[in-house]
């Protein structure tokens, strides 16, 4: 079991309460009470930086860790983008990084183990997003590869672009990666590839699938209820064991609940009851930890 890792991720005082809300799930269970924690600082308050201080968090602003053309009008929040691949240097002498978004929020811990137990021979531990219940594997296809596609198309060019676009994405919003392993420098290096072309925001996701499926990064997949995004794919609440699970049979708890792109806006979502005099009824609940 690996014990000696930190957890890391990061934000500004525009997502500061879904931060709040990614690091109290982990905080306030007992696994992960004494975990180390690393917070990229893009802009917060003197407030929420004493609060991040009051749990523990080891806060670092980052720099611009490659350089590309027209960087200077970018928002700081987007070097989030090229410091990911760098963990390592701005929060060093840990033996794994486990990186999640801040709008992400631990359920199960059995999520994080598996993160750690599938890093551990150094393989990259993330998520696809390929799932039997994901829209955007049927009504929603064009539009979710119209997006992504282009993205890739943009960061690599034509023929490249198009064959990494046959490959299921993985998120990079959520994975395991231990310190010494040669792939920090490979995807820094996609990183920096991709941002020479395009400051697409979905750039630096895309340099991460360009490294395992290209570049040789040995990635350890893991599946969805690792880094569940709700966007392609409503949860539904089981009424009896109290947890968000995943929409079809066997309903298994999700363990990571990542709100992408819109659903990290809405104050309620429909979510279809399992068990319970509502069963099967759908009833707009908030998708947050503890509410």
């Amino acid at each position: 079991m690996i014990t000696d890792f930190i957890l890391c991720t990061g934000g500004d005082a525009k997502y500061f309460e879904l931060l709040q809300n990614c690091l109290r799930s982990i905080r306030e269970r007992p696994e992960g009470r004494t975990v180390a924690l690393g917070v990229f600082d893009f802009g917060f308050t003197d407030e929420q930086r004493a609060w991040l201080r009051s749990i523990g968090a080891s806060i670092v602003t980052p720099k611009w860790d490659i350089d590309f053309p027209g960087r200077e009008k970018l928002p700081d929040y987007y070097k989030a983008l090229t410091a990911r691949p760098f963990l390592r240097q701005y929060f060093p002498g840990h033996d794994t990084y486990l990186w999640i978004d801040a709008d992400a929020w631990v359920q199960d811990w059995a999520a994080i183990d598996l993160l750690l137990r599938a890093s551990a021979d150094g393989s990259l531990a993330c998520v696809p997003e390929i799932d039997r219940s994901y829209r955007c594997y049927f009504h929603a296809w064009d539009e979710f590869h119209g997006v992504i596609d282009a993205s890739y198309v943009e960061a690599f060019g034509e023929k490249l672009g198009t064959e990494l676009a046959r490959h299921p994405l993985i998120n990079s919003g959520v994975f395991a990666l231990k310190g010494n392993s040669p792939s920090w420098a490979i995807w820094a290096q996609a990183v920096k590839e991709g941002f020479a072309n395009t400051t697409n925001f979905l750039t630096e996701q895309a340099a991460f699938n360009l490294a395992i499926y290209r570049r040789g990064v040995k990635a350890h997949f893991l599946p969805t209820w690792c880094n569940w995004a709700v966007h392609h794919a409503m949860p539904c609440w089981d009424v009896t064991r109290a947890c968000f699970v995943e929409p079809l049979l066997p309903h298994h708890k999700l363990g990571i609940l990542h709100l992408t792109i819109y659903t990290k806006h809405e104050k309620t979502l429909p979510i279809r009851q399992v068990g319970g005099e509502w069963d099967g009824q759908v009833k707009d609940m908030r998708v947050r930890f503890k509410e």
